[in-house]
């Protein structure tokens, strides 16, 4: 590792790890207003996790990331870089296992009432946040009120909580009423990341909700009010993040575990190749190029770690914008790509998707229908609708500078021309696509999005990417509005039987298939090229939180 951070910035700073692929997960205000970083030395920020003194002893990892930490704060974020800082930062009341099953976490016990519409928790009485303050059940009730107030982020999970009504029952109990039945509503519970109410409210600023001024927003935009595994070291948002193990953590830390972790962001496949040879880097992303990989996988320090996930890479088609508003056209373009090219040569070890949900649930349906590479059926499509060669352009957008979407977007080009269809490609900052999808007629005809469930249920797909009450985000691009749907949907969320429930999410995929809103590219196998001495990543089934740093270790 580098001598010390300011040498590490310098060197860091000189290969351009400022060149970004996007604010993601921003509202209109944009978090980024509210200041550039921070670097903690006291406060909810601070740490036992050691300094830069005697770095040359301390246990450090650092990877990199492809995409900014828009926000940190736990009640906004939404991607995969600002649910790493918030997992880590903060503990969630209940965490998702290797299976996507729920486990007790900030919460030890529960029950549920006979009409499944309160739940009742008990809570941990040893949790400390990093400011030393303990953590109660006035804290979970502080931040459930902060997540509906503001609105943000995951709010919408949330909307069922008949908040009026959540009552403190005792310091560690909490009582949490529902307005009515919500079947997934504990696997929801992972998004609810607990604050520190008592340094939140010391730290709120003038605002819009009254006696909590702005519910701490300014503050916890760029600092850390948790409880998590590790606090915030320093933060500076357009060129990345690190963390200092919190040495009082409640759970037991493994022995070798990492002391402080940073995250860079890095866009450039030649520079990480650079920085992992070096033993600069320890980890890369999970969106390297194939020939990152392959070529790390030749160092002898390094291998490079595959896991099947949950997460799919869609090309979302626009509903809502003519040309793709035809269905017939979504449905030709979904016959003219080459799945099996994406799989095998762009990004080998990838599997095939068969819908818009991954096999690894139970409730997947194997029998939606799944387009195949067949342009002579997409030129027939096109003809039987009225169309002919040159009548139809579109616009695709991807993350730019990133050397998968890329070759991905160039393979989709040429497979859409072959067909008579013009696509031009439009690469973006990913900060740039979240403002366009928020928006159908700013929204792209297609879009290239990796999306897996930020919650362990299909739930979280059908609801996210679909469900046209939700509200228009980067998981939402096709802007689907389907009343046979939507019903569906809502019948799954209130009916508690598994298996009648996950009879419901097969019906749902059927339906969404049908109208081919997703070109569905494949299903990821998320790669990391690792240092030899970085051990214990573990996989789950929600959104990043498999970068709960706490597991890795060096050896």
């Amino acid at each position: 590792m580098f001598e010390n951070e300011k040498t590490r910035r310098r060197v860091l700073q000189g290969i351009g790890t400022a060149g970004v692929a996007g604010l993601a997960g921003c509202s209109a205000e944009d978090p980024e207003s509210s200041g550039g970083g921070t670097s903690n030395d006291g406060g909810g920020g601070s740490s036992d996790g050691g300094s830069d003194d005697g770095s040359e002893d301390r246990r450090d990892l650092a990877m990199n990331a492809v995409q900014r930490f828009g926000t940190i704060d736990p009640a906004r974020g939404t991607d995969y870089t600002q649910v790493m800082a918030m997992v880590n930062l903060y503990d969630p009341l209940v965490f998702p296992n290797e299976d996507g099953e729920i486990e007790p976490h900030v919460a030890e016990d529960w029950s549920v009432s006979d009409d499944n519409q309160t739940y009742t928790f008990t809570l941990r009485d040893d949790i400390q946040f990093h400011s030393g303050n303990q953590l109660t059940a006035e804290d979970v009730q502080y931040s459930l009120e902060r997540l509906l107030a503001i609105n943000e982020g995951y709010a919408s999970q949330f909307s069922v909580v008949d908040i009026d009504n959540v009552a403190v029952t005792g310091e560690y109990e909490i009582e949490i009423p529902l307005t009515e039945v919500h079947a997934p509503f504990m696997d929801v519970l992972v998004l609810l990341f607990i604050v520190d109410s008592q340094l939140a409210q010391e730290n709120a600023a003038d605002g819009d909700f009254g006696d909590n001024g702005d519910y701490g927003m300014e503050y916890l935009n760029n600092d850390d009010a948790g409880s998590g595994p590790y606090s915030l070291n320093d933060f500076e948002r357009g060129s990345g993040i690190s963390f200092n193990l919190f040495e009082d953590y409640w759970a037991d830390i493994p022995e070798n575990a990492y002391e402080r972790v940073y995250v860079d962001i890095i866009e450039t496949d030649s520079t990480v190749r650079t920085l992992m040879r070096n033993e600069e880097l320890h980890m890369t992303s999970q969106y390297q190029s194939e020939e990152t990989y392959s070529t790390l996988a030749e160092e002898d320090h390094i291998r490079v770690n595959s896991t099947p996930t949950a997460t799919l890479l869609h090309f979302k088609l626009n509903t809502q914008r003519a040309p793709t508003d035809d269905v017939e056209v979504r449905k030709a373009i979904a016959h003219a790509f080459d799945y099996e090219t994406a799989r095998t040569e762009v990004a080998p070890g990838s599997e095939k998707a068969v819908g818009p949900v991954a096999p690894v649930f139970g409730a997947h349906n194997s029998d939606v229908p799944q387009p195949t590479y067949d342009p002579e059926r997409a030129r027939e499509i096109l003809e039987n609708a009225g169309y002919s060669e040159g009548d139809i352009q579109i616009e695709h957008t991807f993350v730019r500078e990133t050397d998968l979407q890329e070759q991905l977007a160039l393979l989709y080009q040429q497979n859409l021309n072959e067909v008579g269809i013009e696509v031009e490609l439009n690469p973006q900052t990913w900060g740039t696509m979240t403002d366009m999808a928020t928006d159908p007629e700013q929204t792209s005809h297609s879009n290239n999005v990796f999306y897996g469930p930020v919650y362990p249920s299909v739930d979280a797909y059908l609801v996210n990417e679909y469900y046209s009450e939700s509200a228009s985000t980067w998981m939402s691009m096709s802007h689907l509005e389907d009343d046979e749907l939507d019903s569906i949907i809502e019948e799954s969320r209130s009916t508690v039987d598994p298996e009648a429930r996950a009879d419901l999410y097969r019906e749902a995929q059927q339906r969404i298939a049908e109208q081919y809103t997703d070109v569905f590219v494949f299903v990821d196998t998320k790669k990391h090229a690792m240092n030899e001495e970085v051990q214990g990543y573990t996989y789950r089934p929600s959104m990043s939180f498999d970068y709960w740093f706490r597991d890795l270790t060096q050896e």
